[in-house]
């Protein structure tokens, strides 16, 4: 198959992600940005107004504790997060969250994910073809969905982003799972495991790739092939992500059921 994001695998349309939920940090505007910035992987400075953006948290060890979306809207943070990822995230922020006099509120919102042909609202990532972005929602509000969860999921994947789930916690660093090119700023200093997350950009040897898989769906994948999240079985083809030896690479895409490895 050839590599295009437009090979009958992306569809425009906006989704409801029931299994997301909302977080507002609590307190003074300034604290909240100073607890943020130097908890968070990414750089919140870099929000425009009315965007969004990916982020995680990391621990000590420089493992990914949680991932998540920031929203900024008048100059107030709101985190998208998995409903099963939402006590971690807390868990883990509290201890220094109390130092500078900030809570987390639980917002009664919906989100919506979008994929779309524009660049415009709450946008965290986009190509030359589609942007992908979240919006906010009153609880009672209705939405008809116009693509379903497979298809959102497949575009975030087709743009290097995986979503993490309850049993990743813990388990992999920025780099393993392309965090490093999506969810980390190297340049706004530190964010708890940063030591550790920069010291293997720079001086680490990482003979593991994180790959996109397109297969057919009957494909099996074997030993070598680590399987990350899920697999999504849509158009009579099977897409996952994986982590892969980088010199199997070649030798796996030769392999039969496979048609591209990116």
């Amino acid at each position: 198959m050839k590599k295009d994001n437009h090979n009958n695998l992306i569809k425009y349309g906006s989704t409801l992600i029931d299994s997301w939920c909302v977080i507002k940090p609590e307190g003074e505007k300034q604290k909240i940005f100073e607890f943020l910035q130097g908890q968070v992987t990414s750089d919140i400075n870099n929000i425009d107004e009315g965007c969004s953006q990916l982020s995680s948290i990391c621990n000590h060890k420089g493992q990914i504790m949680s991932d998540f979306i920031i929203v900024k809207s008048k100059d107030d943070y709101k985190i998208i997060i998995d409903k099963a990822l939402k006590q971690e995230f807390i868990k883990e922020l509290e201890p220094f969250a109390k130092f500078f006099s900030v809570k987390f509120k639980s917002l009664d919102l919906r989100v919506i994910g979008e994929v779309s042909k524009n660049k415009s609202g709450g946008i965290y990532l986009s190509n030359n073809a589609f942007s992908l972005g979240v919006n906010l929602i009153e609880n009672n509000e209705v939405l008809t969905n116009t693509i379903d969860i497979d298809e959102w999921n497949v575009a975030n994947k087709l743009l290097g982003n995986i979503f993490l789930e309850f049993d990743d916690i813990g388990k992999y660093r920025p780099q393993e799972l392309n965090f490093d090119k999506l969810r980390v700023s190297f340049n706004k200093g530190c964010f708890r495991g940063q030591e550790i997350v920069a010291r293997m950009k720079y001086i680490g040897v990482d003979r593991r790739k994180f790959c996109l898989f397109i297969a057919e769906t009957g494909f099996i994948a074997s030993d070598e092939i680590k399987i990350i999240g899920k697999v999504i079985y849509i158009k009579n083809m099977q897409v996952f992500n994986a982590i892969i030896k980088k010199d199997r690479s070649n030798i796996l895409k030769a392999t039969p059921g496979i048609f591209s490895i990116n």
